[in-house]
């Protein structure tokens, strides 16, 4: 049976292409709405793969292990929007009530990262920040016993999540992740509407 098609919503100059699979029912949410504090960066350890492929094989694989997703982005500088970023989606344990989640495509923590990718990023964290009030920042956690506390929203690793709460079981999405540009190359979009120079 072929996956249902995602409708293309913006084609932005530098690299990004944003695809809504929101109403295709490719991978349902979980539950309810949350009000997310963080954005939970992660990598599925799923190769990249031509066009969209990458993420049609992500969400048949959460779907098929009882979890859900938000978002993703690949190589490519696609972002795929599975999910609201306020309707619950098991991507985060210990901080599912409380988070949204970006799945990055990576086979491994150690994948170079290209500009593209951490554009597309850069893309999901100043939509975050418009629609759901999400700071241009990394979070500030505590936590223990099993969940998470946020001090300060933003922005956060699913390692941070997983220690924050007690697991200690995760490393994503790795030393390759460019916190600082994409920060700014959120700002360069929110000044200018697109990546080009960026």
């Amino acid at each position: 049976m072929p996956m249902p098609s995602p409708r293309e919503i913006k084609h932005i100059k530098g690299g990004v292409q944003v695809w809504d699979y929101r109403k295709t029912g490719i991978l349902p949410a979980n539950g309810g709405r949350i009000r997310p504090l963080v954005m939970v960066e992660h990598i599925p350890v799923i190769r990249q793969m031509v066009g969209l492929t990458d993420f049609e094989v992500l969400a048949r694989v959460l779907k098929q292990q009882g979890l859900s997703l938000q978002a993703a982005t690949d190589a490519s500088g696609n972002v795929a929007l599975y999910n609201d970023l306020d309707e619950l989606c098991y991507q985060a344990r210990g901080a599912n009530s409380v988070s949204c989640g970006v799945e990055h495509m990576h086979a491994n923590i150690n994948e170079p990262w290209s500009k593209k990718q951490l554009r597309a990023s850069a893309w999901l964290w100043q939509y975050a920040e418009r629609e759901y009030g999400i700071p241009l920042r990394v979070a500030k956690i505590g936590g223990g016993g099993g969940k998470i506390s946020v001090i300060k929203k933003g922005h956060v690793s699913h390692q941070r999540v997983s220690a924050a709460a007690g697991y200690n079981d995760r490393s994503d999405p790795g030393p390759g992740y460019d916190w600082e540009y994409v920060r700014k190359a959120a700002l360069y979009y929110k000044s200018k509407g697109h990546f080009e120079g960026c």
